[in-house]
């Protein structure tokens, strides 16, 4: 069930409506969380508010995510998925190399006895 806010503590619902004055707010029992809906769109949802109570946050967040910033918005999206693949490859690596390194040692140690009986199978 949504519930429509129409006022509340710190006036976040007047202050959205001087971003944009189809901006409504609801508290959604079911998911238990603010959300920030739109008239003008057809599917009036716009946010959910991660936050449990509306704050200047709230605004701050409404400001960021509008359509006009969409082209801002994609572009930090690449940016940080281009980050993870980063460094998931820089782990990737790290671990490899490190992984080698260790069979490396191993197998130049000179004092290791027998070991040039390692690769040679012994019948009882």
């Amino acid at each position: 069930m949504l519930i429509k806010i129409l006022e509340d503590t710190h006036d976040i619902t007047r202050r959205l409506k001087e971003i944009d004055k189809d901006y409504f707010i609801v508290y959604n029992t079911n998911r238990k969380c603010y959300e920030i809906h739109n008239y003008s769109q057809k599917n009036t949802f716009c946010l959910s508010v991660p936050y449990g109570s509306l704050d200047a946050r709230t605004i701050s967040l409404t400001l960021r995510t509008r359509r006009e910033f969409l082209d801002r918005i994609l572009a930090e999206i690449d940016k940080n998925n281009e980050k993870i693949e980063s460094d998931t490859k820089k782990e990737l690596f790290d671990k490899t190399s490190w992984k080698l390194k260790e069979m490396f040692d191993y197998a130049s140690k000179k004092e290791a006895e027998n070991f040039n009986d390692a690769y040679i199978t012994k019948w009882a």
